[in-house]
């Protein structure tokens, strides 16, 4: 039984566990970031005490963990380990993580972007069901994405930086997004979206159970409660969801699509506008033969996948050795 350990850093928290090549886990602990402390205090304090105690409960255990598999929220280089402006962790800049982390742990390390990772976690162990290709969307503050192909590799492109699907444009002139395009699938469907739009209507008068303010959980009960503002507001990040999700079908020609992170929990308020917006735009060919499902590892995924990374990736090493 090979044994790893696995990270998902994120903006808010730091998740992580000693993972098999089973997908059985053990250990698995999570703690705050506090990212608004800055990275020398992220990385110094948070993140690798983190993973040094988990390597210390692998040798405790007996389970010798080989390698570290670690997911990053931020765009990177993969290859090289090498940040660039994560947007969730401020003051990190372009910063060589891989090779600051490699000569202050005593395992091999590998990293890669964390909803790329989500994908593959999904892939293998979860919604994907070993099916290639994958399309995987992680529908958040903002909307990251990630593609798996040839049984079980991630498309990285030229740069390592490929599968930044939130960032596909699906309205000419639309809001601003993060990345400083407007009309990103990201500033049409995420959960920042959806309370930037419930709060213009809001501002407008229109009359809601809502209050000012409202975050996506707060607006995702207020529609199951049948509020129609809060309605609306679902269906409308739902269809832009669609038209995004058509167009990289058309792109990719996916056997799946599999949608996670914290707004896909608002289950079938989201996706069934999202599925009608889909199959009214997609290619007939696709219309009926490509699934749109919701993420089915939780929380996990990110970490998981980070496992999955670390095997393939310590397997391959073994094999050139």
């Amino acid at each position: 039984m090979n044994w790893v350990v696995a990270v998902d850093l994120g903006g808010t928290m730091i998740k992580g566990a000693l993972v098999n090549d089973k997908g059985e886990t053990f250990a698995a602990r999570e703690q705050p970031t506090q990212a608004f402390k800055g990275r020398e205090y992220v990385l110094e304090e948070r993140l690798l005490p983190f993973i040094k105690g988990l390597i210390e409960d692998s040798s405790r255990e007996g389970l010798k963990a080989r390698s570290i598999g670690l997911a990053v929220a931020s765009p990177l280089n993969p290859w090289e380990g090498i940040l660039y402006n994560p947007p969730n962790l401020p003051g990190w800049q372009v910063f060589p993580l891989l090779s600051y982390l490699q000569d202050r742990l005593p395992l091999p390390v590998y990293i890669d972007n964390d909803a790329n990772l989500f994908a593959l976690g999904e892939w293998l162990w979860g919604a994907g069901e070993g099916k290639t290709p994958l399309v995987c969307l992680t529908l958040g503050t903002g909307i990251g994405g990630g593609v798996v192909y040839d049984h079980g590799r991630l498309w990285h492109g030229a740069h390592g930086t490929g599968g930044e699907l939130g960032h596909i444009t699906i309205e000419m002139g639309g809001p601003l997004c993060n990345c400083g395009n407007r009309g990103c699938l990201e500033a049409m469907a995420s959960a920042t979206a959806l309370e930037r739009w419930v709060e213009e209507a809001l501002n407008k008068g229109r009359p809601s159970i809502l209050s000012p303010g409202a975050n996506a959980r707060d607006i995702a009960l207020a529609a199951q409660k049948g509020d129609p503002l809060s309605l609306e507001a679902f269906k409308w990040a739902g269809r832009n969801l669609g038209v995004g999700l058509a167009s990289l079908a058309n792109i990719f020609d996916p056997q799946l699509m599999v949608l996670g992170g914290g707004l896909s929990r608002a289950g079938m308020l989201l996706l069934s506008p999202a599925v009608e917006e889909f199959r009214s735009r997609v290619l007939p060919l696709h219309r009926d033969n490509i699934k749109v499902k919701l993420a089915s590892l939780g929380k996990m995924g990110g970490v998981l996948g980070a496992a999955i990374m670390a095997l393939n990736r310590e397997k391959s090493s073994g094999e050139r050795r």
